[in-house]
């Protein structure tokens, strides 16, 4: 797990806990009340959580560096230590630091970008 979810993770877990005390010392009818409330605001929260990522996206970009060796030995084998893509690519690919690669008995090798 990453920094940021443990951190959203740890988050959740202390707004549920916190919640729960609060409508522990409230009446059923206040504890109601804010009940409805906080489901309306966290409903907007994660709308607004949704339509963001679904507008900002990923860029696309890939990038390769510091790769090791790769040899390909005999027909139709392929050493690659830059980046193959198939097809078209959206976005910016940046190959950097690649390491040889070598080919012997017909094999191929690619120490750049190779777009098939």
């Amino acid at each position: 797990m990453s920094g940021r979810q443990r951190l959203a993770v740890g988050l959740t877990g202390l707004t549920v806990a916190v919640l729960a005390g609060v409508f522990c010392f409230l009446s059923w009818d206040r504890a109601n009340q804010v009940a409805g409330i906080v489901s309306a605001l966290v409903g907007v929260v994660a709308l607004g959580t949704g339509v963001l990522s679904l507008i900002s996206g990923r860029d696309g970009s890939v990038r390769v560096a510091n790769t090791g060796p790769a040899t390909a030995v005999g027909s139709g084998s392929h050493a690659n230590t830059g980046l193959t893509v198939q097809g078209s690519v959206q976005g910016g690919m940046e190959v950097d630091g690649t390491a040889e690669a070598r080919a012997k008995d017909g094999g191929r090798a690619n120490t750049g970008y190779d777009q098939r």
